[in-house]
């Protein structure tokens, strides 16, 4: 190899493609303190220790050892973290490299700007210091010499490997042009033997080459150099007259394997000299000549495989002890037609004779010329004459040993103290893959073990003895100890043991006995062993001897699974479930559950028998958990609303395990809830209006729950008339002689808006709006008898409570519902206790945060269907925040009966088209250092908190979040001295007045009120007119402005979210702009709605406002994640997030 190459040697090895300038750099600035190199006795390897500064001042030490014949590097080191990071070497060790290299003047360093000392390599030498570039110009006056740029060096090098890549690529396409009719190379392998040390017990095995072209021969004495050319596509020369391109093309078929054999073997090699293994040392150093390749077994077998038909010379062991070596044309048979089977008929391959000798000795024979090689599944016998192929059987079973006895020049002598080990394992591989003559006294040295196992139960334990017979000669094997320990019991007259077979008894009875003293048992009380002993165990040790059970282990039997079975019966409005199983008493259905509890695979009956479980209880236990109940508590039976009747009906139907045994009543209730908005309610004459198709089908639904005594939720979307379906029913009701009252209670904006719609759609109905001081209510209350309907809000309902439970209501209605989602409140508790035949819930939001203000609903709803709360959270809230299991499913299919919801976009197909849009602010100046500063706050104290922490302080942190928020909106909402503008309200102030400019009138909604102040002035100060409803803004107030809005006097109407978010009707406007993104997007679909509604004639565009960068966008995509938990649980019952977690008030700030 060439002078020069060993740059090319450390750009390969470099970790990086920029490592190697990396570390010239360093080598060239000095950054190489000392280095101290040690050669090799076997060879001109040197090994170089070195201590290097790092780029960053810290001191790292450096191993690198080259192959200075070779111009290779063999191994490197290095102590920084680099090093132990990438795959390669580091600068570090490159700049080490590079040091000793010049130092030496083996391959002197270009750019160096110091004079170079060369020196012969020792074998020892004192650390030194490496050169450092002086201080003074050495060259001076001229200027001293400066090194090519590092980026030209590589792109250089890349152009060198990319013209030898195409040079490799070219000589392959000459190759391909060679005259197909020009004799093809032939290589031809001879085995030998060789002596590695490392194995010093046997020969190793080598492969020589002889290349043949038509006439010329040569031997090959290079085999790397031969696969270095194969590799590489090059041309390579084996003497005078034989020159030539190694390609595929330019060999024969079997010599084109065996080339990639060679080269494979070389590859590996190689890698076991990049480790520095001594094997190869050795190989290198005499042991293996450069001509030979070592080959493993698995290879000699591979070769071998490749030459059937054909000859190989062989060299056998043996001759390399005599003074000539010997070596013979040895034939590779071909195999038979059907080749595993043809070989398994013939005779045996080989014989083998044993014959007495002194003392009781055996002394065995076998073939004194022939070898084995084995690989797995395939093996070869091999003589002086011929090679043949054994079979798989004789592979796998006869291989391993023979090929450690053969060739067996002299004979393998038996000691007599272990014949019987012999005879017991050897033997018998003997007498089936050999022509084996051998004396019939040997059959009788070493009979088969038989065992037989006595197991019964003894003063409270159940005990195994085991005993184990050879021929005459019988013992208790746990007496007898392990074979070869110390315990072994040594006595005249025992006979070879077969310790694996005695072992595989033994092992097999400790797993289902443990020791005790004396021998193998287990207490009697001990249920789960008795268990495992009596459907496994025995089962087991049966198929390793005879099994004797005592009589008292006889009369326990295993008993199967019971069928159990589920008797669900409906009377007097209740629905009654009882669990029941065939054949168990109980006490014993009770003892079956507990083990289940417990989670065993089995139950101990009161009869001692074992019973195995089942899918049956698994199923019963989910039953229960599904109801709410205790599973035990199924035995007596428990009552349940028969509300609950479809979902029951339902449970049981997925679930085969449990047979089902519904009554009639049962049925028939199941029949009505199926068919819930079918039933024929015709739509009251003196209705004023028109009911759309899905009204009529709310109507119809309203009229089927009332009509079996269930409540319900009607869900639909805003704007949809919600309103106008329930007077629809109550009017149908009353003029079907319903003589109660119904209770509307809503929130206090919206009173006189139902009294209005009252009068507008149903004139004939007696209507009083509950309102006034104490005592007016209180006189009004005690009247309800004389009214058809009755309003009051929830606020006033909660303060006149004990009065509204001494009155009897048909129904009681509660719109809005979502007001109750918090069952501990006061409104909450109130209105449980209104006094109705049954209760409606009206609410677009069943679910705005938590799953658990649905349970608060149907509490109000239908007490009992959903649970208590707290068997709620546990069967459902949990599981389905978390999203175990199919929860959300059954939860989905308890409440859905009960809950109607439809959306505008599905059943009202005349409404205008409504257009969302997001518009981006983009923060700058003061308000984006403000909020920067205030950001990289508020997060360092988010990430650091645990959950506990934020459970804590859950109010200081969304305060924290707030204020992020306005400074978003105007940093103004939170600092009184701020003076610079808002990059949001300039945006807003540019969409309104392009609104303005286009004929449009706008909503502008904030949660800000502070906010709309702010936008109220800017537009004050722009001549632009508006309105400003907020939660401060009186009944009468608001009243009036919806009125001007609606006539068209006033362009803007800024409202507060939580103020007008609900219970207005505002189709006179076309624009509806969020200016801020609130947590639940529910909110600002209400809003949204408050336009988007029937009775709108304009197509309908949404603005939300989003400041780039900022909380805003996560809060967005948070408000994304609760719309899908109300889709997917209102309508398809899917898992879904409930609440604002430490997830994701942390995923705020990512």
């Amino acid at each position: 190899m060439a002078q020069g190459t060993f740059v090319q040697a450390l750009r390969k090895e470099a970790a990086l493609s920029g490592t190697f300038m990396k570390g010239r750099s360093l080598m060239l600035n000095g950054a190489v303190l000392s280095i101290e190199d040690s050669c090799s006795r076997f060879s001109k390897n040197v090994t170089v220790e070195g201590s290097v500064r790092g780029s960053r001042g810290d001191l790292y030490k450096t191993h690198v050892a080259l192959d200075m014949d070779e111009h290779e590097v063999i191994d490197y080191d290095c102590d920084c973290p680099a090093a132990y990071r990438y795959p390669g070497m580091c600068k570090h060790a490159i700049a080490t490299a590079l040091a000793y290299l010049d130092a030496s003047g083996a391959e002197p360093v270009e750019g160096l700007r110091t004079p170079v000392r060369t020196f012969a390599a020792q074998p020892k030498q004192p650390a030194r210091t490496a050169p450092k570039a002086p201080a003074v110009n050495p060259n001076f006056p001229f200027p001293a010499p400066v090194p090519t740029s590092p980026s030209l060096m590589a792109a250089l090098s890349d152009l060198s490997d990319a013209r030898m890549d195409e040079l490799a690529s070219m000589r392959r396409k000459l190759a391909g042009s060679v005259d197909p009719d020009a004799p093809k190379a032939v290589l031809e392998p001879s085995l030998v033997p060789y002596y590695n040390p490392l194995f010093a017990e046997r020969f190793s095995w080598a492969l020589e080459f002889r290349i043949r072209c038509g006439s010329v021969s040569y031997v090959v004495k290079d085999i790397d150099g031969m696969a270095d050319a194969y590799v590489r596509g090059g041309a390579f020369s084996y003497g005078k007259k034989l020159t030539f391109v190694h390609t595929p093309e330019a060999f024969e078929d079997v010599s084109t394997k065996l080339l990639n054999l060679v080269v494979t073997t070389v590859a590996y090699l190689d890698d076991i000299t990049s480790s520095r293994s001594a094997s190869y040392d050795f190989a290198r150093s005499g042991f293996v000549a450069e001509r030979q390749l070592p080959l493993s077994e698995h290879s000699i077998v591979y070769v071998l495989d490749l030459l059937r038909g054909q000859t190989i010379s062989f060299e056998p062991a043996w001759s390399r002890g005599t003074t000539t070596h010997r070596t013979y044309d040895v034939a590779v048979e071909m195999p038979p037609e059907g080749e595993d089977e043809a070989l398994s008929e013939r005779p045996p391959l080989l014989a083998a004779k044993i014959a007495p000798a002194a003392g009781g000795s055996y002394d065995l024979r076998l073939p004194a010329d022939m070898y084995c090689f084995a690989s797995g599944d395939a093996a070869y016998l091999v003589d002086t004459r011929r090679a043949r192929r054994t079979d798989t059987a004789f592979a796998q079973h006869a291989a391993p040993f023979l090929s450690r006895l053969l060739p067996c020049r002299t004979p393998v002598h038996i000691a007599a103290d272990q014949v019987g080990e012999f005879c017991r394992m050897a033997l018998p591989i003997l007498r089936d893959y050999t022509d084996l003559t051998a004396p019939a006294a040997l059959d009788t040295v070493a009979p088969e073990p038989s065992f037989a196992m006595a197991i019964g139960v003894d003063d409270g334990l159940v005990t195994c003895k085991i005993t184990v017979t050879y021929g005459d000669w019988s013992a208790d094997l746990f007496s007898l100890g392990a074979p070869g320990s110390p315990f072994e019991e040594q006595r005249p007259g025992v006979p070879p043991r077969d310790e694996v077979a005695e072992f595989r008894v033994m092992d097999t009875a400790a797993l289902y006995f443990d020791f005790y003293e004396g021998g193998l048992a287990f207490e009697e009380r001990d249920d789960e062993s008795l268990f495992c002993l009596l459907t496994e165990g025995l089962s087991a040790l049966s198929e390793l001897g005879e099994v004797m059970l005592s009589d008292r282990l006889r009369q326990i039997s295993v008993r199967p699974a019971p069928k159990l079975s589920v008797r669900a019966t409906v009377k007097s409005n209740l629905l009654d479930v009882e669990l029941g199983a065939s054949g168990l008493s109980a006490a014993d259905l009770a003892v079956y559950l507990d083990s289940y509890k417990r989670h065993q695979t089995f139950a101990r009956l009161t009869s001692g028998d074992i019973i195995r479980l089942d899918e049956g209880a698994r199923a019963a236990f989910g039953l229960a958990e599904d109801l709410g109940v205790d599973a035990v508590d199924l035995l007596d039976g428990v009552s349940l609303p028969a509300s609950s009747t479809l979902f029951v009906d339902s449970m049981l139907a997925r679930t085969p395990a449990l047979e089902a045994d519904r009554d009639a009543a049962f049925r028939r209730t199941v029949e009505r809830l199926d068919t819930l908005g079918k039933m024929d309610f015709t739509v009251p004459v003196s209705l004023k209006a028109t009911l759309r198709g899905y009204q009529v089908d709310g109507y119809q639904w309203l009229g089927s729950l009332e009509h079996l005594g269930l409540g319900g939720i009607l869900a639909d979307d805003m704007g949809l008339g919600k309103t106008l379906q329930m007077i629809a029913h109550i009017l149908a009701r009353v003029e079907a002689g319903d003589i109660k009252p119904t209770l509307v209670v809503c929130p206090a904006s919206l009173v006189y808006n139902w009294t209005a719609e009252l009068e507008r759609f149903a004139p004939s109905l007696d209507v009083c709006a509950i309102v006034g001081a104490k005592a007016q209510r209180r006189v009004q209350i005690a009247g309800v008898a004389e009214h058809n309907v009755v309003v009051t809000s929830y606020d006033l309902m909660r303060r006149d409570i004990d009065e509204y439970v001494e009155q009897d209501f048909a129904r009681a209605v509660l719109d809005e519902a979502q007001y109750i989602k918090n069952p501990l409140t006061q409104v909450a508790r109130a209105t449980k206790r209104l006094p109705a035949g049954v209760r409606f819930a009206l609410t677009g939001t069943p679910i705005e945060n938590r799953l658990s203000e649905l349970w608060s609903i149907f509490d109000f709803l239908m007490p009992g269907l959903l649970g208590t709360r707290e068997s709620f959270a546990k069967r459902f809230e949990s599981p389905v925040e978390h999203a175990e299991g199919d929860s959300a499913a059954r939860l989905q299919a308890l409440v859905s009966p009960f809950v109607l919801r439809r959306v505008k976009e599905d059943v009202v197909a005349d409404l205008p088209e409504k257009i969302e849009d997001t518009v981006m602010a983009q923060l700058t100046g003061e308000q984006r250092k403000l909020y920067l500063a205030n950001q990289d706050r508020i997060a360092q104290q988010v990430q650091h908190r645990e959950a506990s922490e934020f459970k804590k302080d859950k109010l200081k942190v969304l305060a924290e979040l707030t204020k992020l928020r306005q400074i978003c909106c105007d940093p103004r909402l939170h600092y009184e001295d701020y003076k610079a503008g808002s990059a949001k309200l300039d945006t807003c102030m540019e969409l309104v007045h392009g609104a303005l400019d286009g004929g449009h009138r706008i909503l502008l909604f904030s949660q800000f009120t502070g906010m709309l102040d702010i936008i109220g002035k800017r537009l004050a100060k722009e001549d632009i007119a508006f309105l400003k409803l907020t939660g401060a803004s009186s009944k009468e107030s608001r009243a009036k402005m919806v009125a001007q809005f609606q006539a068209g006097e006033v362009p803007v109407f800024l409202i507060s979210l939580k103020a007008g978010g609900s219970g207005l009707n505002l189709v006179g406007a076309d624009t509806v702009i969020h200016f801020d993104p609130w947590w639940n997007p529910a909110a600002e679909d209400q809003a949204t709605d408050r336009a988007h509604r029937i009775g709108q004639k304009h197509k309908v565009t949404v603005i939300r406002m989003i400041t780039r960068g900022s909380i805003e966008e996560q809060v967005v995509k948070l408000g994304a994640r609760k719309r899908e938990m109300f889709d997917q649980m209102i309508t398809a019952g899917e898992a879904m997030p409930t609440q604002l977690t430490p997830e994701d008030i942390r995923a705020l700030f990512d």
